[in-house]
């Protein structure tokens, strides 16, 4: 098992229709080939991590890179682990924005993803980096 999270910027202009066709072609190829994780996007900014077969992973990972709709792909942390920390996530995703923060009240709202992210089992260092680096978009 292999785990692998990184950091990047959306290109300008990055629509919902967007972000939901990249979520289909994610979730479909995900499914497919027994990759897990979570991709967070806010403030223009994507946060992912992915588990599963280390070949599968790394070659996804390359394709993110190489993809137009986002730049400055920085690869945050990758290793080998014991197993999945996002067993039934065949990919996780939320948008925060302005918008939503409002509707929902935003103290709660960020409170609850931030308590949620301190409740949640860590049993790596990526996947620690990964809610801590949450945090820290949320709190942007």
């Amino acid at each position: 098992m292999f785990e692998l999270i990184y950091c990047s910027a959306a290109k300008d202009g990055l629509t919902s229709t967007d972000i939901s066709d990249i979520l289909k072609i994610a979730r479909d190829f995900n499914k497919k080939n027994n990759i897990t994780g979570c991709l967070l996007y806010h403030n223009n900014e994507f946060i992912q991590i992915l588990e599963g077969d280390k070949k599968i992973v790394q070659e996804l990972y390359s394709k993110i890179v190489k993809d137009i709709r986002n730049f400055n792909v920085d690869l945050i942390a990758e290793g080998e682990k014991t197993e999945k920390s996002f067993e039934n996530w065949s990919m996780a995703y939320k948008e925060f924005n302005k918008n939503d923060l409002h509707n929902l009240n935003e103290t709660i709202f960020k409170s609850n993803i931030i308590a949620f992210s301190e409740l949640i089992d860590k049993p790596t260092y990526a996947v620690k980096l990964f809610w801590y680096m949450a945090k820290q978009l949320l709190t942007e």
